[in-house]
């Protein structure tokens, strides 16, 4: 099918940085890897980033459209391309992953029922693997517009080590309007690998993701759900794992779903149970929740990234009941004065320095929903953010440490949060869903 595959207009800063280096003549990933102080992996995962929204070519050299992102400092609106979607036959749901690349190639020969060998490559140069076939009980259907949409984004989203909601719906629905079916869906074997290593949701197994752009726990937890009705992948996880480790995979995951059922009912507990008419707001407070209590240092960063996604859930929102009237000015420094002294006026004791830079052209980052809700609030009294901001006159500084500590956590080579920083963003993160979201129940933030 043919779609937009990409739905923000703005680069993530490793894109960005990744850009404008290839862009003064840098060829190289390892010279990349040392001028950024990122892996080679995680260069040759943004970069293939780049590369699918074809402003690089291979060869680290720049398409036109990348030296106009470059130069402008802004993506032009993707064009539709190519690409193809996966459609899991059990339940008919899209994988949140798309190909714009051609397959790879694989051959498959079947055997003893549902065991297969498959064999990669061509002869000379090939390899082979043994595998369990999973067969789906159901046919495969056209996928809505917004699904094709959302497997894009889902794409991105992992690529960018990020999980959020949906943003820009008006851009979404015309987007929608430009997909393009193309012949007829074919069946394809998209193959796992299941190995062992805590993933976070207490089991001692996980999947790499076949597409190299997340941590693959969508795979897992699609492993998962099949093994508990198919004996015989039960059986290969439990092979792999060993009696021991199957043992505690089944005592890890019960404590999982006790922690994660104690979670939410910290987050009600807190916020009341008005919080449940906000179900994604709801989930990743429970998350951050559940992620500090286990408190290793891969939960604190996840903590990190879901005290963000609430306010890229909120802000959005709240942008749609209070719109801000910002009008286009061909002079951004009389844009930037004026948005300062309107969050002066609101009672800011500061306005960040990202803020500033982008108020010229807000985007659909959290920086530019953040703009929009202070520039609606300055025109609106009524407007939530008006008490916000007089309560808390350093949110806006708050919001931007937030930030930080999630692009670091998502992406930086620095240590995870630490545990003070974790509790201020819990605490600002509960009072902003409490005045944003117009919650009155619940009780104190602290923990016990």
């Amino acid at each position: 099918m043919t779609a937009p595959t990409g739905y923000s207009r703005t680069l993530d800063v490793f894109q960005t940085v990744v850009l404008r280096l290839c862009a003064a003549g840098i060829r190289d990933i390892g010279d990349l890897s040392r001028l950024i102080g990122l892996g080679t992996t995680l260069c040759r995962t943004v970069v293939a980033r780049l590369v699918e929204g074809r402003l690089m070519k291979p060869g680290l050299t720049l398409t036109e459209a990348g030296r106009q992102t470059v130069a402008q400092g802004e993506v032009k609106e993707t064009e539709p391309q190519l690409l193809r979607v996966f459609q899991d036959p059990a339940s008919g749901a899209l994988l949140p992953r798309i190909l714009v690349a051609d397959p790879v190639r694989a051959d498959v020969r079947e055997h003893r029922v549902r065991r297969v060998t498959i064999q990669f490559g061509t002869a000379g140069a090939s390899r082979e693997v043994s595998a369990l076939a999973l067969h789906g009980n159901g046919s495969s259907m056209r996928p809505s517009e917004r699904a094709v949409l959302e497997a894009c984004r889902g794409h991105d989203m992992a690529a960018r080590g990020l999980r959020g909601t949906s943003r820009n719906a008006d851009h979404a629905s015309v987007a929608a309007r430009r997909i393009g079916f193309h012949g007829d869906p074919n069946p394809a074997y998209l193959v796992c690998y299941a190995a062992k290593g805590d993933d976070g949701s207490g089991r001692m197994w996980t999947v790499h993701d076949p597409f190299a752009v997340g941590d693959g726990r969508v795979f897992a937890d699609l492993l998962a759900s099949r093994a508990e009705r198919d004996d015989e992948l039960s059986r290969l996880i439990n092979d792999l794992l060993g009696r021991d480790r199957r043992d505690r995979t089944a005592t890890a995951r019960k404590v999982d779903r006790e922690l994660a059922e104690d979670a939410r009912a910290d987050v009600v507990r807190i916020l009341g149970e008005e919080i449940r008419e906000h179900p994604e707001v709801f989930t990743h407070l429970a998350d951050l929740e559940l992620a500090l209590v286990k408190d290793t240092a891969r939960e604190r960063e996840n903590a990190a990234r879901n005290a963000v996604r609430v306010f890229e859930c909120i802000l959005p929102e709240l942008n749609e009941r209070f719109p801000a009237q910002l009008t286009t000015s061909g002079v951004p420094g009389v844009r930037e004065r004026a948005f300062v002294l309107t969050a002066y006026r609101l009672g800011a004791s500061s306005v960040p320095p990202e803020m500033q830079k982008n108020c010229a052209k807000p985007n659909t980052s959290l920086a530019g929903d953040i703009i929009r809700a202070v520039w609606a609030a300055g025109e609106n009294k009524q407007h939530p953010l008006n008490s916000f901001i007089r309560q808390r006159p350093t949110l806006l500084e708050d919001l931007d440490r937030s930030r930080i500590l999630r692009n670091n956590a998502t992406h930086g080579p620095t240590d995870a949060p630490s545990p003070d920083d974790l509790e201020r963003i819990r605490n600002l993160t509960y009072e902003a869903a409490r005045h944003l979201l117009g919650l009155s129940g619940g009780r104190s933030t602290a923990r016990g």
